[in-house]
C-alpha cells in the first residue's frame, strides 16, 4: 500500500505507557526512562486517559525542589489528551500533530484506546525518499544552534531549553569536542535528583554531525541508525550551524509531499473524466494511482496508460499508445522468461513477479508487476491489465543492506565472513589445479597512539587510508579485507614463488611505514606483516588464518615493520634473496662492485688466444665474492636482467674496441644472452646499438644461447635470432647436448657454432660414455658445417683427445681462468711479444 493512503492503526505502538493519576512525578519519570519513552499516559479508575505528562513538560518543572518528585503527576500532566481516530490517514495525522505542536497522540477504536502514535513513527513512515534523497540539509528550515557551556548544571540547561522552546542544546565540552542534552536527559533529574557534576559529565557525547550538503535521506538514516532525535549541522569549516530533528524533517518535507499528492490526485481526476465511458475499467485502472498502470487489447496493443506509467517509464502516453510493451524490453530477462510469463497469462489469466525494465532516457529501473486478464462472458480475453510499481529503490536498499551484511562499513573492504567465503573458494580452487595461495595478515604498529592522540574520527581516516593503499597495490586474483579494528587480511592465488610473496610483503611494508597525515597531523604508522601459504603451512581457511596470525605477532616480536613467514626456513631464504636483489639494484645503479671478466678461446693446435667469453662477476662488500648463478637467477627473476645484459655487453664491446685497435684480440667477443633478454622488446636493435656505439663491427660479437632456449617454439625465438643473424652477429649454442635438442630442429636455427657442454669433457678420459657423446657432436658439427668449442678442459688429456676428434677450439682452466680485464689484456699482450716480426 502507498504510504499515501496508510492510517494511524497500521504504524502506532500497541503497547501505551500508562500511570494513574496519583504516580508521583518521580515514578512517573523513572517509568519513562527505563522504557525510553517520551511520554506516559495518566489514566484514571475507570480507565479514562485524562492527561498526558511528556518530556516536554518535564521542562517546567523547577528540580531544585525536592518536594517537586513526590507531586501527584495528575497536578503536572497535561489534558485533555489528543486522540484520534485508528482510520486516521498518515497525512491527516501529521496536519493535525503540526496544527496543534504535540509529538505524541492516543490512537482510539471500536474496543477502546488501540495504542499511541508519535511524531517519530509518522517520520519513518511517510515514504518519502524520492524527495528527501534529493533535498539537502542545508535546504531545512531550522533555528540556529544553541551552545551551553559544559561548567553548567543540567537545571541551568532547562531553563536555557524552556525559555528558548528548545528540545535540545549543544553542550561544549573542555577538550574543543561537543556533545549535545535532550529533553529525555532531564528525566534523569526527576528519577535521581539534581546531579552533583556539570553538564560535560551528563551529556551525551560525542555529538554526531553531518554536513551542510548532506541529503535529508542520508540525515534520516543516521537518526535511525544511531536511535537518536537531533544531529549537528556543519558548515565548510567544520564549525556547528544548527540541529536538525525529526520535527525539522517532517515540516521540511511535509509541504512537497502534500504538493506531490496534490498533483497525483488532480492526474488522477483527468484520467477518470477521460475514460467516464468505462466506469468499471476506469475502477480497476485507477484503484492506485502511484502505480503505473497499462491496459492493452487482447493482441498486447497497448490502448491506455495512466500518469504514474509515463512518470516512472518517461514515456507520454502519446508515445505509447498503439505501440506493445516490448519498447520497454531492457533486454535483461531471457525467452525463457517471457515464454513462462505468456503461458501464465493464457493459462490461468494472471502473473506477478519482478521484472527489470529501461526507461525512456535508457535507464534501468525494477518493477514489481501484476498483469490480469480480462475476460468477456465467453471467457476471450479482451484486455490485459498491468499495474506495476517502481522498486529501484527497495532493491537497491536490499543490495546495500547484502554489501554491509558483507562488507566493513567503515572502509567498504570485504569483512571476516564474506573473506572466509572467498578464502574457502580459493582453496577449493588451488586443490584442484595444484596451485598455491598466500595470506599476508597486515597489522598496523602504533595504530593504538593515534586513536588515543588524535581520536578516533583520525583512526577512522587512518584506516580508510590504509585500506585504499591496499586495494591499489593488491595483485590479479587477489582479495583484501578489514578482519577487525587495525587487521587486515590480503589473500593472493597464483603463487608462482616464494620469492614473489616476499616481494609484495616487502613492498607493503615500505608503503606503509612512510609518513601520513591524518586529520592535520603527520603520523608515522609501520605494518607488521605475518604469512602462510597454501598447502605448505595448512590446507584449512582457519588454520591458515591462524598461522598467518602467528607470523604476523612473530614479526611484531622482532622489531614491527617487518614481515615473517611462518615457516622459518622460507623466511631466511626470501631474506636473503630480497637483500641480494636490493644490493643488485644499487651495484648498477652506481656502477660499482661489477666488473666482467673475460675467459679465453684458444686453437687447440696451438694455444694461442682466438677468442674470449665476457663473463659477469660481483663482488659484494659485505658477503664477498657472489656466485653468478646465485645473482643471475634473481636477476632473471626481478626483470634487472636486460639492465644487466646490457651493462654486460656494453663492457665487453668497449674492451673489444681497445684491443682490436691495438690488435691485440682480432677474434670475436661471446657474451652469454637468455632466454629472458631475446624476449624483451627491442633487443635486436638494442644490441645493434650497443656494437655501433662502441665502434666495433658486428661480426666482432658472438652471442651464445642455451640449447633449450633456442629450441623453444611458438615463442618467437626463432624469429628474433634470425633477425640477429641478418645484422651479421655470430650465433652459437652455448651447453650442447643438455636439452635432448632435434637434429632436423637444429638444422633450421640460424647458428654457426656449437659449444660442448663441460659436463662431457670433465670425465671424457676416463668415461667411455662421455668419450662417445663428445665424439659424435664433432662429427655432428663437422656434418652440419658448424665450428665447434669445447668448454671446461682441464687436463692434457682432454685436450688431446679433442685434438684427435677434430675439435679446433677450446677453454677451460687448463689454459686460463676467467681473468679481469687487466690479466687478461696481460696475456694478449705477452701472446703479440711471442709473434714472429714480418
Amino acid at each position: 500500500m502507498s504510504p499515501l493512503q496508510q492510517t494511524v492503526e497500521q504504524i502506532l505502538s500497541p503497547d501505551i505507557l500508562s500511570c494513574s493519576p496519583e504516580t508521583s512525578v518521580g515514578e512517573a519519570a523513572a517509568i519513562m526512562s527505563s522504557r525510553g519513552c517520551g511520554s506516559i499516559v495518566v489514566i484514571d479508575e475507570a480507565g479514562t486517559a485524562v492527561g498526558i505528562w511528556t518530556e516536554t513538560d518535564a521542562l517546567d518543572i523547577d528540580y531544585r525542589d525536592p518536594a517537586i518528585r513526590l507531586m501527584p503527576v495528575s497536578q503536572l500532566m497535561s489534558h485533555p489528551v489528543l486522540t484520534v481516530p485508528h482510520t486516521l490517514s498518515l497525512h491527516e495525522a501529521t496536519a493535525l500533530f503540526r496544527e496543534n505542536a504535540i509529538r505524541h497522540a492516543l490512537v482510539t477504536g471500536p474496543k477502546g484506546y488501540h495504542g499511541m502514535i508519535s511524531l517519530t513513527d509518522i517520520v519513518l513512515n511517510q515514504g518519502t525518499e524520492s524527495f528527501i534523497g534529493l533535498r539537502r540539509v542545508e535546504t531545512v528550515d531550522a533555528p540556529p544552534v544553541l551552545i551551553i557551556d559544559g561548567s553548567r548544571s543540567l537545571p541551568e540547561a532547562m531553563q536555557w531549553m524552556r525559555e528558548a522552546g528548545r528540545d535540545a542544546l549543544v553542550v561544549a565540552l573542555d577538550d574543543g569536542e561537543y556533545g549535545i542534552v535532550t529533553q529525555r536527559d532531564v528525566l534523569r533529574l526527576v528519577t535521581e535528583g539534581p546531579p552533583d557534576q556539570p553538564l560535560g559529565g551528563l551529556c551525551s557525547q560525542p555529538l554526531v554531525a553531518v554536513g551542510r550538503h548532506t541529503s535529508l535521506l542520508q540525515a534520516r538514516r543516521l537518526l535511525i541508525a544511531r536511535k537518536i532525535r537531533h544531529l549537528g549541522v556543519v558548515n565548510d569549516e567544520g564549525v556547528i550551524e544548527r540541529l536538525l530533528g525529526f520535527s525539522e524533517i517532517l515540516r521540511s518535507i511535509e509541504q512537497e509531499f502534500m504538493m506531490e499528492l496534490q498533483q497525483v490526485l488532480s492526474e488522477r481526476d483527468k484520467a477518470l473524466l477521460e475514460t467516464r465511458q468505462n466506469l468499471l475499467l476506469a475502477d480497476k485502472v485507477f484503484e492506485s494511482t502511484l502505480d503505473g498502470i497499462m491496459i492493452t487489447d487482447g493482441d498486447g496493443i497497448i490502448q491506455s496508460v495512466n500518469p504514474a506509467f509515463c512518470r516512472i517509464t518517461g514515456y507520454g502516453s502519446g508515445e505509447v499508445i498503439g505501440k506493445t510493451p516490448r519498447l520497454l524490453n531492457s533486454g535483461r530477462q531471457p525467452g525463457e522468461f517471457y515464454e513462462y510469463f505468456w503461458r501464465c497469462l493464457r493459462q490461468e489469466g494472471f502473473w506477478q513477479g519482478e521484472m527489470v525494465n529501461r526507461r525512456k532516457n535508457g535507464l534501468l529501473y525494477t518493477e514489481h508487476l501484476s498483469v490480469t486478464a480480462i475476460r468477456d462472458p465467453d471467457g476471450r480475453c479482451r484486455h490485459y491489465v498491468a499495474v506495476f510499481s517502481d522498486i529501484t529503490q527497495r532493491k537497491q536498499a536490499e543490495e546495500r543492506l547484502h554489501f554491509l551484511a558483507n562488507h566493513d562499513a567503515l572502509t567498504g573492504l570485504p569483512n571476516r565472513t564474506l573473506f572466509m567465503e572467498r578464502l574457502q573458494s580459493a582453496i577449493d580452487r588451488a586443490s584442484e589445479s595444484g596451485e598455491r595461495l598466500a595470506l599476508l595478515f597486515i597489522d598496523l604498529d602504533r595504530f593504538k597512539l593515534v586513536n588515543d592522540t588524535l581520536g578516533h574520527l583520525a583512526g577512522d581516516e587512518l584506516l580508510i587510508m590504509v585500506a585504499e593503499l591496499l586495494r591499489e597495490r593488491i595483485p590479479a586474483h587477489g582479495t583484501v579485507a578489514r578482519l577487525s579494528g587495525d587487521e587486515f587480511i590480503l589473500l593472493i592465488e597464483n603463487v608462482e614463488s616464494v620469492r614473489q610473496v616476499a616481494g609484495l610483503a616487502q613492498s607493503l611494508t615500505e608503503t606503509m611505514s612512510s609518513e601520513k597525515q591524518v586529520s592535520g597531523q603527520n603520523v608515522f604508522v609501520s605494518a607488521s606483516i605475518g604469512i602462510s601459504l597454501y598447502p605448505d603451512d595448512g590446507t584449512m581457511a582457519d588454520i591458515l588464518l591462524g598461522n598467518a596470525d602467528a607470523a604476523m605477532y612473530r614479526a611484531k616480536e622482532r622489531g614491527k615493520n617487518t614481515f615473517q613467514f611462518y615457516t622459518t626456513d622460507m623466511n631466511a631464504s626470501a631474506l636473503e634473496r630480497l637483500r641480494l636483489e636490493y644490493a643488485l639494484h644499487r651495484a648498477l645503479a652506481q656502477n660499482e662492485e661489477l666488473e666482467v671478466w673475460y675467459q679465453p678461446k684458444v686453437a687447440l693446435a696451438d694455444g694461442s688466444i682466438v677468442g674470449a667469453e665476457a663473463l659477469v662477476r660481483w663482488t659484494h662488500p659485505e658477503l664477498g665474492p657472489i656466485a653468478p648463478d646465485r645473482f643471475i637467477a634473481i636477476a632473471e627473476e626481478s626483470s634487472l636482467i636486460g639492465m644487466l645484459g646490457e651493462w654486460v655487453l656494453a663492457t665487453a664491446c668497449s674492451a673489444l674496441r681497445s684491443w682490436r685497435e691495438r690488435g691485440l684480440l682480432m677474434g670475436r667477443m661471446a657474451v652469454n644472452i637468455s632466454g629472458r633478454q631475446l624476449k624483451l622488446g627491442g633487443i635486436v636493435e638494442t644490441i645493434c646499438r650497443i656494437l655501433d656505439d662502441a665502434g666495433v663491427p658486428h661480426g666482432s660479437l658472438e652471442l651464445e644461447v642455451t640449447e633449450s632456449v633456442a629450441m623453444e617454439e611458438g615463442s618467437g625465438m626463432i624469429d628474433v635470432l634470425h633477425r640477429l643473424k641478418e645484422q651479421g652477429i655470430y650465433l652459437s649454442i652455448d651447453d650442447f647436448g643438455t636439452g635432448y635438442s632435434s637434429l632436423a630442429y637444429l638444422k633450421r636455427l640460424p647458428v654457426s657454432g656449437l659449444k660442448i657442454d663441460r659436463s662431457f669433457i670433465m670425465d671424457l678420459h676416463r668415461d667411455s660414455d662421455d668419450a662417445a657423446i663428445t665424439a659424435a657432436i664433432v662429427s655432428i658439427a663437422q656434418s652440419l658445417g658448424l665450428d665447434l668449442v669445447a668448454e671446461g678442459v682441464e687436463r692434457v688429456e682432454q685436450r688431446d683427445f679433442l685434438l684427435g676428434k677434430g675439435c679446433t677450439m677450446a677453454q677451460g682452466y687448463f689454459f686460463s681462468p676467467p681473468l679481469p680485464r687487466a690479466e687478461f689484456e696481460a696475456l694478449l699482450v705477452e701472446q703479440a711479444g711471442r709473434r714472429p716480426c714480418r
